[in-house]
């Protein structure tokens, strides 16, 4: 992201611009009936319907392909400075100084 991502306005000169990480991971729990594995994961593979369930599109056909549980997990990782807003010379640009480590 550049700083022309952002609308800025004078009201943002001096402020900070903060990071925040957070970590998602979704498990998805899928019951298909098949002969074997090598079947089974290619019925999964090969299933084109879909159905929503914690925000994502699962694999549900509602035959042999059924969704049985998705539960999405999230962790904040933290809070961290990477800049802060400055004024350049040009009266209706602004800058971002980034800093790190």
């Amino acid at each position: 992201m550049t700083i022309k991502d952002y609308m800025l306005s004078k009201e943002h000169i001096g402020q900070n611009v903060y990071e925040i990480e957070e970590e998602r991971v979704i498990v998805i729990k899928t019951h298909v009936i098949a002969k074997d594995d090598d079947e089974a994961f290619n019925k999964y593979l090969n299933c084109d319907y879909t159905v929503n369930c914690e925000n994502h599109q699962c694999k549900d056909n509602g035959d042999d392909v059924v969704l049985d549980w998705a539960k999405d997990y999230g962790e904040y990782k933290g809070t961290k400075k990477i800049g802060t807003i400055k004024k350049t010379d040009d009266p209706e640009e602004f800058e971002m100084e980034v800093v790190y480590g």
